[in-house]
């Protein structure tokens, strides 16, 4: 009887810890996802240009860098000046109030942005700067440079140079680009501060996953029904994982902004657009993770049948 008790006692101690260590795979395994997307996001060169690219050929980010540009433009320019230029006489005649002509002329520069935006050109000049801008920028952090500097000042002259040569000339020609315009400079302190994060999450990824794994292994040696565990934390973890997909979803049926569906629609899109690849790994993780479960169960019960069908035949052969 003792032992009995000193056995069931000793499980009960093995599956505590086996669940704490649970508990810890479980997080960092779900963790894991999201900070080696970061990893790479922010990292990776490709993948971050691969990111970032395809937001301008968006068409509700399109919409919305249309509609904050004309509202730049036409703040810059007199209106009236604006509307001899892009209005036929017709309208001028008709409509002498600012209102009506700044409601009649924004279509027109926000179509004219639209379809600068649309180009091969730049949506290249878009996709160079970003992945050289991306690039000197980890060059920088990796070396001993005292100012970090992100440089896309390419990309907005090159917008404002299209508009110079579109029928909006007259309205461009207003706008001056500073030449530190789309330039950031980090100075001083913050560059060790973030030199230091960015070493700190390079470690910190890699210790994530070894974490995740160790605690998984740790969990399921420990545990008296090692089968059980293991279907177990994975089964949770795909689940957490599927769950951690729809939440990132649920921001693309909200309106984040309701008195201005063009900004709700722009920052949705952005949102999602940048996401996207976290989304399609959680949903890949957590799919596996089940699978692998699901092949577990059956793998099981393949082989408690075939030891039934065994003893059955070896009955039948000894009646």
């Amino acid at each position: 009887m003792d032992k009995l008790k000193q056995k069931a006692k000793h499980h009960k101690l093995r599956s505590f810890f086996s669940s704490i260590f649970g508990m810890i795979a479980v997080f960092f395994i779900i963790s894991s996802i999201t900070v080696v997307w970061l990893n790479r996001t922010l990292i990776d060169n490709n993948t971050y240009v691969s990111t970032i690219s395809p937001l301008v050929s968006k068409a509700n980010v399109q919409n919305l860098i249309a509609d904050k540009l004309s509202d730049q433009l036409l703040s810059n320019s007199p209106i009236s000046n604006v509307a001899q230029a892009l209005l036929p006489s017709s309208d001028l005649t008709v409509s002498n109030d600012q209102t009506q002509l700044k409601n009649l002329v924004k279509p027109i520069i926000k179509t004219d942005v639209v379809g600068i935006l649309n180009t091969q050109s730049f949506q290249s000049l878009w996709k160079n700067t970003n992945k050289t801008a991306h690039q000197q920028f980890i060059d920088q952090l990796n070396g001993k440079s005292n100012v970090l500097t992100l440089n896309l000042h390419p990309a907005i002259e090159g917008i404002v140079t299209e508009l110079k040569n579109s029928q909006l000339s007259q309205v461009a020609n207003h706008i001056s680009v500073g030449s530190t315009a789309g330039i950031l400079n980090i100075k001083g302190n913050k560059v060790t501060k973030l030199r230091s994060y960015y070493k700190f999450f390079q470690i910190g990824t890699i210790s994530f996953v070894l974490i995740a794994v160790a605690s998984l292994a740790l969990s399921i040696w420990i545990a008296v029904n090692h089968r059980k565990v293991f279907d177990r934390l994975l089964l949770i973890s795909g689940v957490l994982a599927l769950f951690g997909a729809v939440i990132l979803d649920i921001p693309s049926h909200l309106d984040f902004n309701k008195t201005n569906q063009v900004s709700s629609n722009g920052i949705k899109t952005i949102f999602t657009t940048l996401t996207h690849n976290l989304l399609l790994s959680d949903v890949i993780v957590g799919g596996v993770l089940i699978l692998i479960v699901v092949c577990s169960k059956l793998l099981k019960y393949y082989s408690i049948r075939k030891k039934y069908d065994k003893q059955l035949q070896t009955t039948i052969d000894n009646a």
